[in-house]
């Protein structure tokens, strides 16, 4: 019976420290401060499948002070790894944000990380994820992916709207 009441007191333990480390982790991200006031969205182009409204960026950085950049970073006989890096050189937080990358069409983009990925053919579209959706002045993230076919640069680059 011993066992039994100390088995349900570490769960409860366990379940109430989840919880307090959740709380904690929440705090220490918006660190108290209010979210940027409500802007326009600012609509991508050449997406003929535009994301939800509540996806698209409403960050305060004006367009064109978010730049990304592009690089390989391995490559092999059939593939390669692709890193994009994402610079908010604004002086003010960026909330969400978009890449669209124009990619050859014979790129098959076979994996990603660090962003949530829509294909298309000829089109890889990143998008923020909860985690990294804060992009604050000066900051940076880096996403990328695997594709098979030929390595070389995008054919065409936005970050939310503007070219990169």
């Amino acid at each position: 019976m011993w066992h039994l009441t100390r088995d349900r007191v570490l769960m409860v333990t366990t379940a109430v420290m989840t919880v307090a480390a959740g709380t904690m982790t929440a705090l220490y991200v918006t660190k108290g401060e209010p979210g940027p006031p409500p802007t326009k969205p600012v609509a991508t182009t050449g997406d003929p499948h535009p994301p939800a409204a509540s996806a698209r960026p409403s960050g305060v950085a004006k367009a064109g002070s978010v730049k990304a950049a592009y690089a390989v970073r391995s490559k092999w006989k059939d593939g390669f790894n692709a890193e994009v890096t994402l610079t908010n050189l604004g002086s003010q937080p960026l909330m969400g944000w978009t890449v669209q990358l124009e990619l050859p069409r014979e790129v098959d983009v076979t994996s990603t990380w660090g962003a949530k990925a829509d294909l298309q053919p000829g089109l890889l579209v990143l998008r923020s994820q909860s985690y990294n959706t804060y992009l604050d002045a000066g900051g940076t993230i880096r996403m990328g992916f695997e594709a098979k076919g030929p390595a070389g640069p995008p054919t065409g680059c936005l970050v939310n709207g503007t070219p990169c």
